[in-house]
Formats: C-alpha cells, structure tokens, sequence
C-alpha cells in the first residue's frame, strides 16, 4: 500500500509540472516512477519521450530552419514515443497522445507525410469534443493546428475540382477548431496562474513565473491568424470577417493581447477594403445563436461546446449598427 501510496504522489506530481511546462522535472519523475513501479514502464517511456520532444522543441521551435537540428536531435524521442505507440502504450492508456505527438515529432523533422498518418491513426478528425485537462488541450489544438500546416505542404495528387475544395475545406477546419482550442487553453492557463497567485498569498506554494510567449509557441500563434486569412484568400470575406469577430469576442488571456491588436487591425482592414453597403452584416449579440433560457454571467458566457472558448456578454456590450461603426470601434482599440 505504501509503494502504490507513493506511486500515485509521483502521478500527481507528473501531471503538475505537465501542466507547467517543467520537462526537466518530468524525465527526472517519470525515472523515478519507472524504478520503483514497473508497472508503470509504459506510462514512464511515454512521459519521458515526451519531455524529450517538448524541451528539445523550446530550444529549437518546429521551423524549416530547425529541420536538420530536428532529425538529429528528437532521435531518443522518436524511439520513446515509438515504443508507446504500441499495444502495451494501448493497455497502458497513452497510444492516442503517442500518436498525437508523434504527428508534432515528425512535422518538426520535415517529414509531412508521415506526420499526416500518425493524426490519421489517432483519427484526430473524429476526436469527440468533451473537456480535457489543461496539457491535453494544448497537445489537441497543436495536432489540428500543425495537420492543417501539414496539409498545406501536402497538396492534393488530383488535380479535381472536388478534391481541392475537399482539401482546402480540411484545412480551414483543422485551423478553426486548432484556434478555438488554443485560445480556450490559453484561458485555463490564465485560471491556472490565478489559482497559483492566490495560493502564494496563503504561503504554500511557489510557482514558475508566467510567460506567454512559452504558453503559446510559434505553432499556436500562427494558427490564431490562418483560418481568417485562408478566407480571404478563397474570397470568403463574410467568413473571414465572421471567424476574426469570433476569436477577439473571445475573453482576453494575457498571451493574446498583442495579438488582438493585430486581429483587430486585420479586420478593420477587411472591412474597408472588402465588405461594405449592402454585404455587410452586423456582429450578433451574444445569445443571439444560443437558447435564450440559458444562464448568462455579466461579463462572460459559457461556451456552446467544451473546444470553444468563453466569450464576453453582458447588457452593457457595445454591438456596432454598421461598417462605420465597427470600423472605428476596432482601431480605437489599443
């Protein structure tokens, strides 16, 4: 009893420095959890391949730059994770998450390809949208985030015109749901450093200082940008529009607020140069595309689905009645 006793505080210290981004401290855990539960081995090679991947990855981010870096570097993490992508990474409940970061693995090292079958078999597109733990959203959003990269590098063979709108219609999926996903992660990180805030104030417990651009990653980033501009470039400018007033509607996380300047710029762009008179259509109120029965804070809403992120809403939200007004709603933001 003792041993399993101090299994499970292993656990539980695993998954908090996951959820810090600590991966020096989760090898050393994962170690340890090997060598005193080999029942846990599996569990322990996932966990060390993945702390493997993911520091590796700090240092030298997944860009064409680092490619060759890459194919030498993540060399023991392949094999780690390879071994639990596996029946025994099955009965020990990590296959899926192999898969997934197998998927990130092989994009870094610039095979597409390759990176493409692993999300298949993890069967990504038929993921089930429920709420996930903090890590878990990440690993999520930059699976449906780097396949939609990796459909950008991976054309379609048939030159149809079927297949191309198949394509970039995949594509545009794999970046929304990845936006959504992020900026919902990107909230619970903000809640997760409230958390540890308050606890410092009682005196127990002493956190890694925030840093947003560790939250976020160039994946991330440039996957908040890529649906609207995927828009644009089809010509779908009432969908471009439609996807940029959805993610600044989200509630701000202190890793976007550089970014929604950006956004908003984008936009007010759009709406000059793109959309005007008798195309335009103003921003829906909140609740306007929920059940109007539904208990609505103030300042936030809660999401439709699990993969949304929060919005804002209350009575005294300011809806734009035309172009103009948008328009200069979004550059007097600063």
């Amino acid at each position: 009893m003792a041993g399993k006793g101090r299994s499970y505080r292993l656990e539980t210290e695993i998954e908090k420095s996951r959820e810090e981004s600590n991966w020096k401290r989760v090898i050393d855990l994962a170690e340890q959890l090997k060598s005193r539960a080999p029942d846990f081995e599996h569990l322990a090679n996932f966990l060390i391949g993945e702390g493997k991947l993911e520091s590796f990855l700090e240092e030298f981010p997944p860009v064409d730059a680092n490619i060759s870096k890459a194919r030498t570097g993540l060399t023991e993490a392949k094999r780690y994770l390879l071994s639990t992508a596996s029946e025994q990474g099955k009965k020990a409940g990590v296959i899926l998450d192999s898969n997934l970061l197998l998927g990130k693995l092989h994009y870094a090292m610039g095979m597409y390809e390759e990176s493409l079958n692993y999300y298949n078999q993890a069967e990504l597109q038929s993921f089930t949208e429920k709420q996930l733990p903090s890590r878990s959203l990440r690993i999520v959003a930059e699976s449906y985030a780097i396949k939609g990269m990796c459909l950008e590098k991976v054309r379609p063979s048939s030159s149809s015109k079927y297949k191309q709108a198949e394509w970039d219609e995949q594509r545009v999926k794999c970046f929304e749901v990845a936006g959504d996903l992020t900026l919902l992660y990107l909230q619970e990180q903000d809640k997760l450093q409230q958390q540890q805030t308050t606890t410092i104030n009682t005196g127990s417990y002493s956190p890694q200082p925030p840093n947003p651009e560790r939250q976020i990653g160039p994946v991330l980033e440039t996957v908040l940008q890529r649906a609207p501009i995927l828009h644009i470039q089809t010509g779908k400018l009432q969908s471009a529009v439609t996807r940029y007033r959805t993610m600044l509607s989200a509630v701000e996380s202190s890793a976007t607020q550089s970014l929604r300047l950006t956004l908003t710029r984008q936009l007010a762009e759009v709406l000059l140069r793109g959309v005007s008179g008798t195309v335009y259509s103003c921003p829906e109120k909140a609740g306007d595309t929920t059940a109007s029965n539904k208990k609505l804070t103030q300042t936030t809403q809660t999401a439709d689905s699990p993969w949304k992120p929060r919005k804002y809403t209350g009575i005294n939200l300011f809806i734009p009645r035309n172009e103009n007004e948008e328009i200069i709603l979004l550059l007097l933001i600063r």
